[in-house]
């Protein structure tokens, strides 16, 4: 994984306070990742902020953690893009996305 976070002070303050939220609503957050351009340095303004909210409560309802994941999101900011996963699911050796994520990303929490 990646060491240093290429982020401005507001994504940064933006990410931190969404996990807080997220640990208020009731999900147990294990890991933050940030992926995706933000993590790899070639950010626009336009740019959505990808991050990959690893949970053991993840994994047996896609796209409703997914929903509910960016529901949250939209409280703190609409550029937040989080998709969750659980232990498992971001170790899959054969997901290429999770292994992007493990290999680009930037843990945040």
């Amino acid at each position: 994984m990646a060491k240093r976070i290429p982020l401005k002070k507001k994504e940064l303050s933006a990410i931190n306070k969404y996990i807080d939220l997220l640990k208020k609503e009731g999900i147990d957050v294990s890991k933050a990742i940030l992926f995706g351009s933000y993590a790899k340095g070639t950010a626009k303004p336009e740019s959505d902020i990808d991050i990959a909210i690893i949970s053991s409560q993840f994994g047996k309802n896609n796209l409703k953690e997914m929903m509910l994941l960016r529901r949250i999101a939209l409280k703190i900011d609409s550029h937040i893009e989080p998709l969750p996963f659980s232990p498992e699911d971001i170790n899959d050796r054969y997901s290429a996305l999770a292994q992007e994520i493990l290999k680009y990303g930037i843990a945040i929490s």
